[in-house]
């Protein structure tokens, strides 16, 4: 496939083209912020996830957080909801708790109208009942705090509670990752003057643990434990009052003393108050909203839903991502399933990808340092465990590791045990985070030793084979094929690190000597193995199928070692189009490989697919067992790499979207380097490309309209910066500007 002609751009431009049939002067584009203009209220408003019945069935319920803490909200004998946290425990599994606010007559009793509605901006979720009670969900900002404010009028309310408890303790099982059972399943309570608590895992010797509790504001209450796993406010009916609970971790506590913690927490946000710390909550919400913008609509209103899809998936995420641990795939914070759970005693790597790895192109690096986090701080560790399961000081990553970096869910299971790329993943994120933020101190500190030791880890472990080309003799090709040769995955790997580590060292300075090495082992890698045409996913005979991962396009993404206008793009393309579990799992990339591949058809009825085998409840979650929040990372993923490309250094906008001329789409992203990158497309045509730099970088960017000409305005004084030949020439590289247009003009 022919590469487009590239348009060379330095440092803080910004770009915009317009081709014949499209107008400049309808453009969304604000040259002074570079991005677009966008009321965000109004546009995030269409979105809302809006209940006009109650809904009774826990599966349903909407989810609302502050970023650490999430609830998960149904009705039941009023409002109830499970309450959880990323940091509570080793296993999620035991990490929730159950809040019950009630009263008599019910909230839920004698009305005519109902609407329960999830505001995306502002991140609340409002229950009305008629126009005489209304709750509000909220959260306090950079907390384990959440709000429940309740303005009900009613004059016949004799009484109002609400009962904190946790799931009967004898159902806590599968307990892999958790050193003592028995503190998981021993309770503590306290009812006083400040209110009420309930904790567990006080006895964890890993520091794990936490205290729900919960307080009053506005209103008079009495405190009371009711058994062993509840307790109970008691509270005087008032007009208007707002109840705070915590869901507080022994981890994050001075001393590991969550139950210190929890009444600190409760004290603090009494003391701002319910208007202060409303506020503050919209407001940590809409800047998050603001970092970036899609639109993705039409054909017939199809696109429009796949839209709605990405901000609820987002704001999930986010809504219990920003925690010390990572949110995780199977449940993150939201359940309804008791501590009956399956395989949360691990991060799956190949499973968290999924959640993660879009919050790069939408400009919210500091949600993926949260997940790249959990491998940096336990490098000592992987390098011990390295050194003594394969004897080189270097670094091994398990595919399923513990929060600790322990290898005990991954070296039992044949599955995983022989998986030796997932460090290379790990190691290319980290590097993306770098890349993505301009931060050279935690590339120094950070990125870069930990992508040295997995390059030097293969280094240790690839050896030469039959033809004399450096190739992996025995590994699992993922968990699909078990202890096969020259397994893509390695190669590809290898492919997709080394040149960047090499990168890096050179820019820090470091590590001259082993450069040549690394080299060397890249100008000898063995090629992809393949039958011709497509590749496979080892060397063969094929090794029996274990699994239903498509291996073999793992070399498109996330390896990043082929797509549009690559050498090797029809082979690439033809891998896709013979894998041979297309969709088949929660957990499927196929939408994101096929927007890597310019597919945008198939990535936009992939994404439908998806959303269709996948989505089971209005909520947006699912009921396979798998994992919940995979299915939904990819989407986020698909349709950002539809939209906006940069991860081969060169930036595409609108690479891979629905042919049909309904469709319009719109995106402020963020490519890397560093740069915001903005485009409209309508009725086929794309109006313009607008970058932003914010750290003085020069970008690639493929030119869209082909071989049309094209003019680099700048924004701050309207001036033409450089002009490309008719035909496709390049303009030349120019000086640092503040903001600049992209204009196409057409050859007739």
């Amino acid at each position: 496939m022919r590469l487009l002609p590239l348009l060379a751009l330095v440092a803080a431009l910004l770009g915009v083209a317009v081709p014949a049939s499209a107008s400049t002067t309808d453009a969304a584009f604000d040259g002074s912020t570079g991005a677009l203009n966008v009321d965000y209220a109004g546009y995030l408003a269409k979105h809302d996830i809006v209940y006009n019945r109650v809904n009774t069935n826990p599966a349903y319920g909407l989810t609302v957080g502050n970023g650490r803490t999430g609830a998960m909200v149904w009705g039941q004998n009023g409002l109830t909801m499970q309450v959880s946290g990323a940091d509570l425990s080793e296993q999620s599994a035991y990490a929730a708790g159950l809040v019950n606010l009630y009263s008599n007559p019910g909230m839920d009793t004698g009305y005519s109208t109902y609407q329960q509605r999830l505001s995306l901006y502002d991140g609340l979720l409002t229950t009305k009942y008629d126009a005489n009670r209304t709750v509000t969900i909220l959260g306090s900002p950079n907390s384990e705090v959440m709000g429940i404010h309740v303005d009900d009028t009613r004059s016949n309310v004799s009484s109002v509670a609400l009962d904190l408890s946790l799931w009967d303790p004898s159902t806590v099982t599968n307990v892999a990752d958790v050193p003592d059972v028995n503190t998981w399943k021993t309770y503590s309570t306290y009812a006083d003057s400040s209110g009420v608590g309930l904790s567990r895992g006080q006895t964890d010797a890993n520091d794990f643990g936490y205290t729900l509790a919960a307080t009053v504001e506005g209103a008079g209450y009495s405190s009371q434990v009711v058994d062993g796993s509840k307790v109970r406010l008691n509270i005087t009916p008032s007009s208007s009052y707002t109840i705070w609970f915590t869901a507080a971790s022994r981890l994050n506590a001075s001393g590991h003393d969550s139950v210190a913690a929890a009444r600190s927490q409760l004290v603090s946000v009494k003391g701002t108050g319910y208007a202060a710390t409303l506020a503050n909550y919209r407001n940590w919400w809409h800047s998050f909203w603001q970092k970036s913008f899609v639109q993705y609509s039409g054909l017939s209103g199809d696109a429009d839903y796949l839209e709605n899809v990405y901000y609820l998936a987002t704001y999930m995420i986010a809504s219990g991502g920003y925690g010390n641990y990572p949110f995780h795939f199977i449940n993150g914070v939201y359940r309804s399933t008791g501590d009956q759970t399956k395989w949360s005693n691990g991060y799956w790597y190949w499973n968290q990808r999924d959640v993660y790895n879009s919050f790069l192109a939408s400009n919210h690096v500091d949600l993926m340092s949260g997940f790249n986090r959990l491998y940096s701080r336990n490098s000592a560790a992987l390098k011990s465990s390295t050194s003594t399961r394969y004897g080189v000081d270097a670094l091994w990553v398990p595919e399923t590791m513990g929060w600790d970096g322990n290898a005990r869910g991954t070296v039992g299971s044949d599955y995983t045990k022989n998986i030796l790329s997932t460090g290379t993943e790990a190691a290319y994120n980290m590097y993306l985070q770098y890349r993505y933020s301009n931060d050279v101190t935690y590339l120094r500190n950070t990125a870069y030793p930990f992508m040295r030791d997995v390059v030097r880890f293969y280094a240790a472990k690839l050896t030469r084979d039959g033809s004399g080309k450096y190739s992996m003799a025995s590994s699992n090709a993922h968990e699909t094929y078990w202890n096969v040769p020259g397994a893509i995955t390695d190669l590809a790997a290898v492919r997709s690190l080394f040149p960047v580590t090499i990168q890096a060292s050179q820019t820090l300075g470091l590590d001259a000597d082993l450069r040549t090495q690394w080299q060397n082992i890249l100008d000898g890698l063995a090629p992809y193995p393949s039958d011709g045409s497509a590749y496979l996913p080892h060397t063969p005979p094929i090794a029996q199928t274990r699994n239903d991962e498509n291996v073999a396009s793992e070399a498109i993404w996330p390896y990043n070692t082929t797509g549009i206008g690559a050498p090797d793009y029809q082979t690439a393309l033809n891998t896709w189009n013979r894998r041979p579990f297309p969709y088949d799992n929660v957990w499927a990339n196929d939408a994101i490989q096929a927007a890597r591949l310019g597919l945008g058809d198939q990535a936009y009825n992939g994404l439908k697919t998806m959303l269709q085998k996948y989505q089971n409840f209005p909520n947006g979650l699912t009921a396979n067992t798998n994992g919940v929040f995979e299915y939904l990372g990819v989407h986020l993923s698909a349709l950002n790499e539809s939209l906006l490309q940069s991860y081969n250094d060169k930036i595409r906008v609108f690479p891979a979207v629905p042919s049909d001329s309904s469709f319009t789409g719109k995106f402020t992203l963020l490519a890397k380097n560093g740069f915001l990158v903005s485009s409209e497309r309508e009725a086929g045509e794309i109006k313009y490309v607008g970058l932003k730099s914010l750290y003085g970088a020069s970008a690639t960017v493929v030119n869209p309209w082909g071989t049309q000409q094209v003019r680099v305005r700048r924004t701050s004084d309207n001036a033409i910066v450089t002009t490309s030949s008719a035909g496709g020439g390049s303009p030349s590289r120019r000086r640092r500007g503040r903001c600049t247009w992209w204009s196409g003009r057409p050859s007739r």
